[in-house]
């Protein structure tokens, strides 16, 4: 029996993906309805449909809904974006645009004899972004993972409150996204242990199920045949007893013809390999079960997201005394 509580847990991952995956996006959540604008135009193309997208996780509610897309496992809207996820793979190239207020700057660093405050330099921050697909059983799970790196650490900023548009090559040098992509890959492998510990308890504990009922299944097959093979060789036994004392020659034939049969049945037991028979057919069911309960995961690179922006120098007596970062707010 499925409880309103599994229902709402079962709608809530692939709603967790849909609010990741429109992060950027304006997104209003009114009765059940998600009306999600302002999607990407790349992304709008690719699935062919200008939004605003209606998006519901019921049912019942999608045919009260006019143009509503139902998201449930396997829906066309779902798959479309796990489709334009694995074939986006690009770089982007953002200029942060920022207004800096400098007597505002001046007054919060609590400066003095402050002369200028130019913006000679910039900086660089990598944005990753990852798609992970966890396949088992016949059940699929994804989920989208952003991580921000400068130099060697992780940011937790939310790069979105930042206005940015699309940055120019010749105004940044030295791009090199390979040791903060290293740095990326870790705290993603992390964050993904973390995700499969729940499934792989899944997993294990119907595996043990499973391989419980495969073993009991041929154990009880085994017994059988074993015990058949002892029924009938006490049936010889008994036969060739009364044989001794049976003097009617009638009786003797049928004596002798019934515990004939019974060695010859006893012999096609033992031919057969019955034993050595069921215990390969067991372990191929053990193999095939644990292939089955086997947790396939992919993670895919789909973008990455080069950001630059202005590093702020304080001059004081024609001389730099102090760097300032806005993205991060603190000086450097």
């Amino acid at each position: 029996m499925v409880t309103n509580n599994s229902k709402d847990r079962m709608k809530e991952s692939p709603k967790k993906f849909i609010l990741e995956f429109f992060k950027e996006a304006n997104i209003k959540n009114e009765n059940g309805v998600l009306t999600i604008s302002g999607a990407s135009k790349d992304f709008e193309d690719f699935i062919g449909k200008k939004s605003p997208y209606k998006l519901v996780f019921d049912f019942d509610l999608h045919t009260k809904t006019k143009d509503s897309e139902l998201i449930m496992k396997g829906s066309y809207f779902l798959l479309a974006i796990r489709d334009y996820l694995s074939n986006k793979g690009q770089t982007s190239l953002l200029k942060i645009n920022l207004k800096l207020d400098k007597k505002e700057l001046v007054k919060k660093l609590k400066l003095r004899n402050c002369q200028d405050i130019k913006n000679n330099t910039s900086d660089i921050l990598y944005g990753f972004s990852f798609l992970s697909s966890y396949q088992y059983l016949n059940d699929k799970k994804q989920s989208i993972t952003k991580i921000l790196v400068k130099d060697k650490d992780v940011l937790d900023i939310d790069i979105s409150r930042f206005k940015a548009q699309n940055g120019n090559k010749e105004e940044i040098s030295n791009l090199d996204p390979l040791n903060s992509y290293q740095i990326a890959k870790k705290i993603l492998e992390k964050k993904v242990i973390n995700e499969i510990k729940p499934i792989k308890m899944v997993l294990m504990k119907k595996l043990d199920k499973e391989l419980f009922r495969v073993k009991d299944h041929y154990f009880k097959q085994i017994k059988e045949k074993d015990e058949e093979v002892e029924a009938c060789a006490n049936k010889i036994k008994m036969l060739q007893n009364k044989l001794k004392y049976t003097s009617y020659e009638r009786d003797i034939r049928i004596l002798e013809r019934t515990i004939r049969e019974s060695k010859e049945r006893l012999e096609d037991l033992k031919r057969r390999g019955y034993k050595e028979r069921l215990k390969s057919e067991e372990a191929f069911h053990i193999n095939d079960e644990i292939e089955k309960h086997v947790l396939s995961i992919k993670n895919t690179l789909i973008n990455i997201s080069v950001f630059y922006y202005p590093i702020y120098e304080i001059i004081s007596n024609n001389k730099i005394v102090i760097r300032y970062d806005p993205v991060l707010d603190r000086v450097i």
